[in-house]
């Protein structure tokens, strides 16, 4: 399946995750009007996304995101979590 979820960040930015799953998600694109330090850590951010099962904890979702050595301006862990969880549903 493949599915989406946009997020608009209280006082951020707009934040959309494209995910594509059956039982486990097999490919996710984050895009939206964020930015991202170094830049270069978008694919590591993607990668920490997939593999996981459709039934995946916010939590472990979190902990996945926060491993990827990036500074994530406008938006945050837990917004990245509910837009993925969001897309899965």
């Amino acid at each position: 399946m493949h599915d989406s979820a946009t997020l608009k960040v209280p006082n951020g930015k707009l934040l959309e995750v494209e995910v594509t799953y059956d039982d486990r998600v097999t490919n996710v694109n984050v895009t939206g009007d964020f930015f991202l330090e170094p830049p270069e850590s978008h694919a590591a951010l993607e990668a920490a996304l997939e593999g996981h099962p459709t039934d995946v904890s916010r939590a472990t979702l979190i902990e996945a995101i926060q491993g990827v050595d990036a500074t994530l301006i406008g938006f945050d862990a837990e917004h990245l979590a509910a837009a993925t969880l969001e897309a899965i549903q």
